[in-house]
Formats: C-alpha cells, sequence, structure tokens
C-alpha cells in the first residue's frame, strides 16, 4: 500500500488494485488502479502570508482515468517522490492484463 498526504487535509492512497483519493477521512474517489490514463504535473510557488516574505513551494498533480474521473491533488515539494512512485505504480497497473 502506498499512500502519499497532501494539502487540505487530502490523502491518496493505492492499495493493491484500487486507487483512492480520501479527505478528511472520508473517501471522494475510488477506482480501479488499471483505469489510469495518465498525470499531468505543476510546480507551484506560494505566499504562506499575504504580506509575508515566506514562500512556500508545493506540487499539483492532476490524475485522469477512463470514465472521466480527474483527480486533482497539491503537496509540498518534497512528496514529489513519492508521487511519483505512486503514478509509476498506476501505470505499471494500466499496461498489466487483469487476471
Amino acid at each position: 500500500m502506498i499512500f502519499v498526504d497532501g494539502q487540505s487535509n487530502e490523502r491518496l492512497v493505492l492499495d493493491g488494485e484500487w486507487f483512492e483519493k480520501l479527505r478528511g477521512g472520508a473517501s471522494k474517489t475510488k477506482v480501479p488502479a488499471s483505469s489510469f490514463r495518465g498525470a499531468q504535473w505543476a510546480e507551484i510557488e506560494r505566499r504562506t502570508r499575504l504580506f509575508g516574505g515566506e514562500k512556500e513551494r508545493l506540487v499539483q498533480l492532476t490524475l485522469s482515468f477512463d470514465g472521466g474521473p480527474f483527480v486533482g491533488f497539491v503537496a509540498d515539494e518534497g512528496k514529489r517522490a513519492e508521487l511519483e512512485a505512486m503514478v509509476a505504480r498506476l501505470q505499471a497497473a494500466s499496461v498489466s492484463p487483469s487476471a
């Protein structure tokens, strides 16, 4: 099982053959991992306070699946490696034959 925590109390979970997005512990999207079709990445930089000088760097990931669900997720830049591992597993699941 792979899980990655992000902004807004969200979590992505890849558990065997299922991918799920949780918000506040409640399931928002659950789809078969084999229905994965693609991922889009974006780098975001934003201020932590409105008039402060501190900035945080984030990564935005948008995942697409067969049947239309798009899953958007924002996490700290330090979580990028975990997200890349999850996307690699999703890609492997989408090309492997179903039993």
